[in-house]
């Protein structure tokens, strides 16, 4: 009798481990591809964070140097979709708003890139734009670099990405999002 019982226990687990195998690889496949009433549709693909300790030669305090990357991938719906090449930490016209989390103040800096196949750059104005054809995918990539305090934790977190359905539209369509990189301890 206790063979038999664990004969089931063996079997229901295995059948519960290939339910579950199921069960995540419908959600992947469903986080795949934007659902047809959005208009955008992100999805992390990569997060890297390195530290380095930096010597102060004007001082006695020496100070850590974070470089993170953040690659996010951008899908449009059913139109196209202009986003601003830009980042920054404020309100500007731009495509990414990010800030840093930490345990202490931290300054940084950010760059943007934008690739993927179909993707046009327009420029309205003064500001360039990533075109994402309907259906298609691009691939943003985020550098940042973070000054801050040695013993201390940050990572850097895209908060919002504004777009437009048109460059011509005034306003921006915001999409507000929690797309962070790792948490990286300044040793």
């Amino acid at each position: 009798m206790v063979k038999q019982n664990s004969n089931t226990r063996e079997k229901r687990l295995a059948d519960l481990k290939i339910q579950a195998q199921k069960l995540r690889a419908q959600l992947a496949e469903m986080n795949k591809a934007p659902r047809p009433n959005e208009p955008i549709y992100i999805q992390v693909e990569k997060t890297q964070a390195h530290f380095s300790k930096v010597r102060n030669p004007n001082g006695p305090d020496d100070f850590g140097l974070g470089k993170y990357l953040l690659m996010v991938e951008v899908t449009a719906g059913m139109a196209p979709l202009y986003v601003p090449t830009s980042i920054a930490s404020g309100r500007k016209s731009t495509g990414f708003i990010y800030h840093i989390e930490g345990t202490a103040g931290a300054t940084a800096i950010a760059s943007i890139t934008c690739r993927g196949e179909g993707i046009a750059t327009v420029t309205s104005g003064s500001i360039s734009y990533s075109k994402i054809p309907a259906g298609k995918t691009a691939m943003f990539k985020i550098l940042a670099e973070v000054t801050g305090a040695l013993g201390k934790t940050y990572k850097v977190v895209v908060s919002r990405i504004n777009y437009k359905l048109n460059p011509n539209d005034l306003r921006y369509k915001k999409f507000l999002t929690e797309a962070s990189t790792e948490v990286l301890k300044f040793r």
